[in-house]
């Protein structure tokens, strides 16, 4: 983003700073930015919302499958099928 004088941002630029906070840390700037874009707009608080609401539950769900698949583990024999399906597949 291209806007280092602008206190005001776009909703496109915010909605690419709240997707770009579930992965990375803001900066200061973008930090405030965003905010006061979001005391203003309530289709981007809408949609914060919505990205936060679907983060948390990918989470709960990959904590949840971490612990079913803790104690499971392939035999020796069901690792080299799967080897081999997947070198049959490459070729």
């Amino acid at each position: 983003m291209d806007n280092q004088g602008k206190v005001m941002i776009t909703c496109k630029e915010a909605t690419f700073l709240i997707s770009k906070k579930q992965q990375d840390k803001l900066s200061l700037g973008e930090q405030l930015k965003l905010k006061m874009h979001l005391l203003m707009c309530k289709y981007c608080q809408r949609f914060l919302n919505q990205v936060s609401f679907i983060t948390k539950g990918i989470k709960r769900m990959r904590k949840k499958i971490e612990k079913q698949s803790a104690g499971i583990s392939l035999t020796a024999e069901q690792k080299e099928r799967l080897r081999q399906k997947i070198d049959r597949a490459k070729k």
